[in-house]
């Protein structure tokens, strides 16, 4: 007997892919905010708000973008919250994926994730996660409404390139 996987199976293994991306403040600076955008579409936002860059470059390039997103989720908060916010985004995947450009938007990643709101280790619980980095310039894009060095709209336009033009 051959048992063919259901369109909610489907829907659950697409969900299980996640772009991400994130800004800080110059290269080992503090995270600024946050992005992760399901295969799906769905996406969340998160803008770190106890952090004021020093970066000149930052100051001038990225804040200014800061809350222009569309995310389905978004949210402001203390940077020990992110990784509620995160667990609670992927929720009941069990081996997600997560695809960045950088290995430093991965190591923020598993930072955020794994840290609880009181600062201390926070348990995932996930059986398998997977990190895939591509080494891959997302703009120019033609994701109407893409602005470069927002974590959102990287993000968005990371999951455009490495899908194709049918995201």
């Amino acid at each position: 007997m051959t048992i063919k996987p259901t369109s909610d199976a489907v829907a659950v293994k697409q969900a299980d892919r996640f772009y991400i991306d994130c800004e800080f403040d110059g290269h080992a600076g503090p995270l600024l905010s946050f992005a992760i955008v399901a295969e799906d579409g769905r996406g969340m936002h998160y803008r770190v708000r106890d952090v004021q860059p020093v970066d000149p470059w930052v100051i001038e390039n990225v804040m200014p973008l800061m809350a222009t997103h569309e995310a389905s989720e978004g949210h402001v908060g203390v940077l020990n919250s992110l990784g509620w916010a995160l667990r609670k985004f992927i929720g009941a995947s069990e081996s997600p994926i997560i695809i960045a450009d950088s290995p430093v938007d991965i190591g923020r990643f598993c930072a955020a994730i794994s840290t609880g709101d009181d600062g201390g280790w926070a348990s995932t619980d996930y059986p398998k996660m997977t990190f895939e980095v591509h080494n891959v310039d997302c703009y120019p894009t033609d994701l109407p409404g893409a602005v470069q060095h927002n974590a959102w709209w990287d993000a968005m336009a990371l999951r455009r390139k490495l899908m194709g033009a049918q995201s």
